[in-house]
């Protein structure tokens, strides 16, 4: 916040700097000039304004006069110059020279009329037939009201600046943050000794006996328990409250002070004052300033909205936050903005129809509609409106094809309306609009490159789905040996079916691993939300009736199992999504695969996403549900490396059906089970008596349980064994269970486990 004032204050200096006192003494001069009427102009049938100024002697002697008595020489020759400038651009005229005044004397001066507030705002105004001067009270407020429309237009400049300054602030301290937890790690490995506590001395309520600390791990410890890690409010998060998500705490506080900090620059530093030249009411001068205030600062916003919402966003490689979390920036942002262009709306509405009697205000506001400046406006705003209003949880959960296309079509109404808003201030307001278009074009240049970097004949790009009715699973093998960026932890691929009318659907999936010419089993795998995150749940189909629940019969023959096995059919340098079908694009999918493997041509965009640091710390826990147990399988090659300094890895995977489990453990994870470092615990939460009687032997670091598994035990269990060595906590599963992690490594923050850090691997949208 202190970095905001400080920017906010060297930026306000600069723009203040633009717009001297002493440049407005001329103006002051011809702003009274122009509110006296002189009877040499009839003001309904007479020549124009411009016209009449640069010609009427009366009003040039007056004027002159004025600048002769408050101005200065210098100020006199910059202000005729400019006059004499727009003389010549409108009237095709020259101004006479000062030598039009040069007889009168002092004396001769004094004993003019001097013209007074009331002759200007009276109720009938004075019609003058001589030469006039201004008295210091008039002139004071001429003066007055150029330097507040001055600074009006400079402070909403620079509160619209405000809006970058505030998000390079929080951009910094995620910086600061990636940064000190990579250090405190680093630091952690060097110079920390660690000594196990023995079992006698652990007590559920019990703090770290034995846990040497730096100076920087204290206050970290707090900020996590505090602040980065808990949800806002108790302990949802990651389910849904109705049609609407609450973001973490760190993200409610950054978008509270985000709202605040909008709301605040929208109602302070109005110059209003009585008798203003422009607007004589005070109400009025409000309702302009705050007009233009919330259109300038919601216009700003706009360059902010599309920078978070894009999918190739650097700012989540610089941050290392997630794209949930830049998400959540773009609505709330969005949501502000919007709020802003309704009450710049109902200001200028009201400024209209406030307009004299409220026939003669709204026989104006008619005539607005004739201009298209003032029609685009109130398109813009209606359509800000309609994107808030089919954005909504429920409606992006249920209808995601529906409210992506309404997105698409809808911001790009709003950029070609808000330009034609902003198009009579000669451009100087489209500086705005540019950035959005730039930030479009590019990220869409950026997808593009990404498909022709998977395969520059992106077309051909040819894929198999194999689905297994009895675990209800597909699996997506697709060829990466064209790629020239192969496929890496933690990044996720974008899938468009070429084979589909649907083109237009674009679907993030996790890849669970991938093969190499060298092994079938691959470690620079990727990992992604799940696509459970994104469609709504569909009821599983059931099983074949004609299988054995046994399972034996599903295997005895090699012509089945080679059509369900990946390693079967995989060819080399391959890519392995494992989906579970829901409605939609997968369903579709699942239908094209049920007769047999399906050949299907997909465009793949990625990769995206960053790899988390899993590998820097001694101990890894897995808390996953259903199909997300991609996220370990990603990971499991690199933890499991000789650089890694990963010792214990540890999964607790929550999955439906014991067939899903059985086919992962033969399919997926194919002999990582046995290895000393890797230990599993599934718990089947939707089990018959036939999967209870089935005694295949399992790996020697796999056991199974029925039920659901008690979260917070085990991350205690967890970070107990770790001996208070450093200890990642991965979530990625259904909503009540990452909650469930959330809260358990909270709990264990404050009971003196500092060393635990948590990690969410989901997507909203």
């Amino acid at each position: 916040m202190i970095l905001f004032l400080v920017l906010l204050t060297i930026s306000g200096s600069l723009v203040s700097a633009q717009f001297e006192p002493p440049d407005f003494c001329f103006s002051a001069c011809r702003q009274v000039s122009r509110a006296v009427q002189f009877n040499t102009t009839n003001p309904e049938t007479g020549k124009p304004w411009v016209s009449d100024a640069c010609h009427n002697e009366l009003r040039l002697s007056s004027l002159y006069l004025c600048a002769r008595i408050f101005c200065t020489q210098e100020e006199r020759a910059r202000g005729t110059a400019g006059f004499n400038q727009t003389c010549l651009t409108f009237s095709n005229t020259t101004l006479p020279p000062y030598s039009l005044i040069e007889d009168y004397t002092d004396d001769d001066i004094g004993r003019l009329y001097h013209v007074q507030p009331e002759d200007v705002f009276g109720t009938t105004p004075t019609i003058l037939n001589k030469i006039v001067v201004p008295s210091e009270k008039i002139f004071q407020l001429a003066f007055n009201t150029l330097d507040a429309a001055h600074f009006e237009k400079n402070i909403h400049i620079l509160y619209g600046y405000a809006m970058y300054y505030f998000w390079i602030v929080v951009i910094s301290i995620g910086l600061c943050t990636r940064f000190a937890r990579l250090l405190i790690t680093t630091i952690g490995k060097k110079e920390q000794h660690w000594q196990p506590i023995p079992e006698n001395n652990f007590s559920p309520g019990s703090a770290p006996a034995k846990w040497k600390t730096n100076i920087f791990s204290v206050p970290y410890t707090l900020m996590k328990r505090y602040i980065t890690v808990p949800a806002t409010f108790g302990v949802t998060h990651a389910q849904a409250i109705r049609w609407c998500t609450i973001p973490t705490r760190v993200q409610s506080l950054t978008i509270a002070v985000f709202v605040v900090v909008n709301i605040v620059l929208c109602s302070i530093d109005y110059y209003v004052f009585q008798y203003n030249m422009y607007w004589p009411d005070v109400s009025t001068q409000v309702w302009r300033y705050l007009a233009d205030r919330t259109g300038i600062i919601s216009t700003a916003n706009l360059a902010l909205i599309w920078a978070f919402g894009i999918r190739n966003n650097t700012l989540l490689w610089l941050t290392g936050w997630d794209f949930a979390t830049y998400n959540n920036f773009h609505r709330w942002v969005a949501r502000v903005a919007t709020v802003e262009a309704v009450v710049h709306s109902v200001a200028y509405t009201v400024l209209i129809l406030q307009e004299g009697s409220f026939e003669a205000g709204w026989k104006s506001y008619v005539e607005y509609y004739h201009t298209r400046w003032f029609v685009a406006g109130i398109l813009a705003t209606i359509v800000m409106v309609a994107i808030c209003c089919f954005s909504v949880y429920g409606l992006r959960r249920s209808f995601y094809e529906v409210f992506l296309l309404l997105h698409i079509v809808l911001s790009i109404l709003l950029i070609v309306t808000m330009w034609y808003h902003v198009e009579i201030f000669d451009g100087e307001y489209k500086g705005y609009i540019w950035p959005c278009i730039f930030i479009w074009l590019f990220d869409r240049f950026l997808r593009l490159v990404r498909v022709l970097l998977f395969n520059p004949k992106f077309w051909n790009t040819k894929a198999m789905a194999i689905y297994d009715s009895n675990s209800n699973i597909i699996r997506l093998v697709v060829p990466y040996s064209t790629s020239f960026v192969k496929p890496r932890p933690g990044t996720f691929y974008y899938v468009t079916s070429i084979n589909s009318l649907k083109i237009w659907e674009s679907h993030p999936f996790t890849l669970g691993y991938s093969t190499s010419d060298q092994e079938n089993f691959c470690g620079s795998n990727s990992s992604a939300p799940s696509l459970g995150t994104i469609s709504p749940p569909q009821r599983r189909l059931s099983p074949d009736p004609r299988a054995d629940r046994s399972g034996s019969s599903r295997h005895s023959s090699s012509e089945s199992q080679s059509l369900l096995d990946p390693s079967a059919t995989t060819p080399p340098s391959s890519m392995v999504f494992i989906i579970r079908p829901y409605d939609g694009f997968t369903a579709r999918l699942r239908d094209s695969a049920i007769p047999g493997p399906a050949s299907v041509r997909m465009l793949i965009e990625g990769p995206y996403g960053e790899t988390q640091p899993f590998s820097m710390y001694e101990n890894v826990l897995f808390i996953v549900g259903g199909t997300g147990v991609t996220v370990p399988l990603s990971y499991m090659e690199l933890l499991l490396g000789e650089e890694a300094s990963t010792t214990s890895l540890r999964i607790v995977w929550a999955v439906r059906e014991h067939e899903f489990l059985i086919d992962a453990v033969d399919k997926d994870f194919r002999g990582t089970l046995d290895n000393e470092k890797v230990s599993m615990t599934a718990y089947v939460t939707q089990a018959d008596e036939a999967d209870k009687d089935d005694h295949r032997p399992l790996p020697k670091g796999l056991q199974v349980s029925l039920g659901r598994p008690n979260i917070h035990k085990e991350v205690e269990d967890a970070a107990r064994d770790s001996g208070h060595r450093p200890l990642a906590v991965v979530a990625c599963g259904p909503g009540q269970m990452a909650d469930d992690a959330r809260q358990a490594v909270v709990s264990m923050l404050g009971r003196g486990w500092g060393q635990v850090e948590y990690f969410e691997e989901s997507f909203h949208w």
